[in-house]
């Protein structure tokens, strides 16, 4: 019996739509001076203009009052803040960094917005990602990917619940060599997954406007491209074994 191969697809921009997400609420944020002529990019930060900046931040006395009036919590919709503000917290201003404001806006203040509520890429990908797992499981073992961090693993995990999967390997890993070391064919978008490929490994490329450049065996736009196709039909070794393989 030939052992299967093991193929990951990557979520981001392959099954996630993280930039057009991203995008949205970065111009909501920082207005539309910061984005690039050619948006649809991989790398936010190196594309979009972040500064340094400073930020005021209330920090709790120790000393505040245990019996401010209930209806003093009330926030004004003109100021964002309470009356009882200034008796609970004293202003601190705090200097951050480009990076810092990066990171701040990416897992902080719309963490949820990119990671867990983003878009998939197209209509109707749940079901071609239904019948493509369908064809080729007999064939393949499938992993969903994804490069995450602390923070951006419980939204994704939400957003992965709404895709109504079927696949049963999901990893999340720390580097794009940690991608690797599951599968011996990816399916991504990644500039620098397809620019650096192990040894005896394999890559799909799905076609996006920063990947343009980058020569593949694959000209391909969706996973969907791959349920008919014949190229990589040859990667797996298909052969139709029974009606669940039409």
């Amino acid at each position: 019996m030939n052992k299967k191969l093991k193929i990951g697809i990557d979520i981001n921009e392959t099954l996630r739509a993280k930039w057009l997400q991203f995008d949205r609420f970065y111009v909501t944020e920082f207005g539309e001076e910061g984005v690039p002529e050619e948006p649809y990019v991989y790398d936010f930060f190196k594309h979009y203009k972040w500064e340094d900046r400073k930020e005021v931040v209330n920090i709790l006395k120790e000393d505040a009052p245990e019996d401010i009036n209930p209806k003093f919590y009330q926030v004004d919709e003109k100021t964002g803040e309470a009356q009882a503000d200034p008796f609970l917290f004293k202003k601190e201003e705090h200097e951050l960094t480009a990076k810092e404001v990066y990171n701040k806006f990416m897992y902080e203040d719309f963490l949820f917005e990119i990671y867990g509520s983003a878009p998939i890429m197209y209509k109707n990908m749940d079901v071609d990602l239904k019948k493509f797992f369908k064809k080729y499981s007999n064939h393949v073992d499938f992993f969903i990917l994804s490069k995450e961090n602390w923070f951006s693993i419980p939204p994704t995990l939400f957003f992965l619940s709404k895709c109504n999967l079927r696949f049963k390997n999901y990893k999340f890993c720390e580097s794009n060599v940690e991608m690797w070391e599951d599968v011996d064919v990816l399916i991504t978008t990644d500039p620098e997954l397809l620019t650096n490929i192990p040894e005896n490994k394999g890559v799909v490329k799905l076609k996006r406007p920063y990947n343009q450049d980058i020569e593949n065996d694959f000209d391909l736009l969706h996973i969907n491209d791959l349920i008919e196709n014949k190229e990589f039909q040859k990667i797996i070794n298909y052969e139709k074994k029974d009606k669940k393989d039409e």
